[in-house]
């Protein structure tokens, strides 16, 4: 799912280190085929806001300074996760994300696929060279579990009548896991205790459902110039999303829900910087 709000506030702690993590990315894509440049270059120019390596990088900073592993690792979660929406374009047929048009309005399906496949395993390249077997089965895990979610959302499709419950397990799948996992390994790779790392994760896991019942709220009432995508996809596609299946009231109060968890789950960190840095970007974004 895209990132839609102003985003701003809680990125100046960590602004040196988003740019780091957005030149590392950029340089893992060079090309020496003139051919593909073009390609390369779609993906350097629509990086977005970062959320999920924002959280692990806010999330390491708690405990310790930024590392060059941190930087590493942001970007490729970052690249992780813009394959993901290369591909989810793809499925929905979208024509325009963050206000730009797609890569298979501008390439055709083939193609963007082929550069989502791309990124993943370029991904999975650079963490061939970690030599951490605990950073790359979590990052393993993320991507699997990612897929399951959209894997599900497909096999859903149409059914209007399935139940809460069933939606919630799909975005926790499809979305909240990759949040969780992302502030996770913030904390691991900051060497953190174990009921530091739990806190975190569940933080990004409340976190993450809520942005995504947030954004599947969006789609149906949000307007197109605002959330910089095609609007009113999830219905035309046929996914039942929470909005569709329940009440707008109920929507926002499982919003509520959630970003209330994210914010509890932060408060074993006292007044740290970054920690505020995390509850600030939960108030942003949903």
């Amino acid at each position: 799912m895209s990132d839609q709000k102003s985003t701003s506030g809680y990125s100046a702690l960590i602004a040196d280190q988003l740019a780091q993590t957005r030149d590392f990315l950029s340089n893992q894509i060079q090309c020496s085929d003139a051919k593909l440049c073009e390609f390369m270059d779609y993906i350097r120019n629509r990086q977005g806001k970062m959320l999920r390596s924002s959280v692990l990088l806010l999330s390491g900073k708690i405990f310790c300074q930024i590392n060059p592993l941190h930087i590493t690792v942001a970007a490729v979660v970052e690249m992780i996760h813009a394959a993901t929406l290369l591909h989810d374009d793809v499925i929905d047929n979208s024509l325009f994300r963050r206000h730009q048009p797609t890569a298979n309005s501008l390439w055709g399906q083939n193609l963007a696929v082929l550069l989502g496949d791309f990124l993943l395993s370029r991904a999975f390249s650079i963490t061939t060279s970690l030599e951490r077997n605990d950073i790359n089965k979590i990052l393993a895990e993320t991507a699997e579990i990612v897929c399951l979610g959209e894997m599900l959302e497909s096999a859903c499709r149409g059914d209007f009548k399935i139940s809460v419950d069933d939606y919630l397990n799909i975005i926790e799948k499809k979305t909240a896991v990759f949040f969780a996992n992302s502030a996770l390994l913030g904390g691991i790779i900051s060497n953190a205790d174990e009921k530091s790392c739990k806190a975190l994760y569940d933080f990004g896991l409340n976190l993450g459902m809520a942005f995504q019942i947030a954004d599947d709220l969006s789609d149906v009432f949000g307007a197109e110039v605002n959330t910089g995508k095609t609007a009113g996809r999830d219905f035309e596609n046929k996914i039942p999303t929470l909005p569709i299946l329940k009440s707008i009231d109920f929507t926002k109060s499982k919003i509520a829900e959630y970003r209330e968890k994210a914010l509890s789950s932060l408060n074993i960190f006292a007044a740290e910087p970054a920690a505020n840095a995390l509850k600030d970007l939960t108030i942003s974004i949903v």
